[in-house]
């Protein structure tokens, strides 16, 4: 897919410096970063130096500014060839989680949280997210908040939370954790407060590391709200807004991000697979060279080159609300929703397209596929999974109510 033309010259420079420094600092380690954590902060920290964990903050907490949603899809997708879960932190930690806080000028939340991600070594924040009674009922957009079962009580000046969240990205290693709470259940999208916690506030804890199939070098765990109190002004706008801001965060771009992840992995895929067939014998010539294989790796093709397109296109539509709506109403929702499902099944489909061409090489860590085709699996299940990314999708054709 021909996409040159709507890259920026920073952009090409960008994309540049990042394959050469996943090409130097990534693939060498990369499967044995999946049993060491020390190797995998310390790919973190070289990203820092290269300024970009501080590149989408605000240029008075010491920031570059904000960087466009293009800047960082290309960042994402291009560490996801090397690890998926080194692209899932640089985007959550580049200010997906205080993106919000920024955009409603919460100067207490910037003022306390944001000045961290603008230093010099990585600092990593959370969405806390999923409930632990009810699973995706929190994500489930037609429940309209009313599936959201941690609780947030507004006690003088602080709030009081209450609740248990599993498997959110970071849990016990964030310095801030954007929590998803609810007022009041019954009231719906107007009962949905997100709140920011600090990592030392009394009553939080947290649950031990998930041991995972993939997404190993990223860590998830239990979160425990045990009348966690925090001030009244950390939380994110107030009734209504803070919905929005949900929708943006959670149903948009977090969508957003899970689709530049399947874009690299499947990439890293191809690129592997592509290699191996030429050098491949079967019969006396590369197994590429034979019709089956081709017909096979010119679907794998196809697949990347129309998600790199979709994905890309999301892109844009996201750099210019102006054009295409805001990122938390339902028609953008919606692309956003459509570009992931159909990403990570590409990416699940390709990477095992890739392991059925390769036989039982590609379940070998000496191919290193086999870390790619675990990784995919993944982006089909959070966010709610490709079921309640049904419900997204569709409600933004129609009112689809419960």
């Amino acid at each position: 897919m021909q996409l040159e033309h709507l890259f920026t010259e920073e952009q090409k420079a960008i994309r540049d410096m990042i394959r050469k420094f996943v090409e130097k600092e990534i693939m060498p380690i990369r499967e044995k970063m999946e049993e060491d954590y020390s190797l995998v902060e310390s790919v973190h920290n070289k990203l820092v130096e290269l300024g970009i964990q501080k590149a989408g903050y605000p240029t008075e907490y010491g920031g570059g500014g904000g960087g466009s949603m293009m800047n960082l899809g290309i960042i994402c997708e291009e560490l996801a060839k090397g690890d998926a879960g080194i692209s899932l932190t640089v985007g959550i930690n580049a200010g997906i989680i205080l993106a919000p806080a920024i955009h409603a000028g919460n100067k207490a939340v910037l003022d306390k949280f944001v000045p961290a991600f603008c230093g010099d070594e990585v600092n990593y924040a959370c969405i806390s997210m999923t409930d632990a009674t009810g699973g995706a009922d929190t994500e489930n957009p037609i429940l309209k908040g009313r599936g959201i079962a941690t609780r947030a009580k507004l006690d003088g000046d602080e709030w009081v939370i209450n609740g248990t969240k599993s498997w959110p990205t970071h849990a016990g290693i964030a310095s801030v954790y954007l929590t998803v709470c609810t007022t009041d259940p019954d009231a719906g999208d107007e009962g949905v407060a997100l709140i920011y916690v600090p990592h030392d506030v009394e009553g939080l804890s947290f649950g031990k590391p998930e041991a995972k199939m993939g997404f190993k070098t990223s860590i998830n765990g239990s979160i425990f709200y045990d009348n966690v109190r925090v001030p009244k002004e950390y939380r994110l706008a107030g009734p209504g807004h803070d919905a929005h801001f949900y929708h943006f965060a959670a149903d948009c771009g977090a969508q957003w991000h899970s689709s530049t992840i399947s874009l690299g992995v499947a990439q890293a895929a191809f690129d592997i697979v592509l290699e191996y067939t030429k050098e491949r014998k079967s019969w006396g010539k590369p197994v590429r060279e034979w019709s089956m294989a081709a017909g096979i790796l010119a679907d794998m093709a196809i697949r990347i080159e129309m998600t790199r397109g979709a994905v890309y296109n999301l892109t844009w539509m996201l750099d210019h609300p102006d054009v295409y709506g805001p990122p938390f109403g339902d028609a953008m929702v919606s692309k956003a929703s459509i570009t992931r499902s159909f990403a990570s099944d590409m990416a699940v489909w390709v990477t095992n397209k890739a392991a059925e061409l390769m036989g039982s090489n590609g379940i070998s860590p000496e191919y290193h596929l086999e870390k790619y085709l675990r990784d995919a699996k993944i982006t089909q299940l959070w966010l709610g999974g490709q079921q309640i990314a049904r419900y997204r999708i569709i409600r933004g054709y129609y009112d689809y109510v419960v």
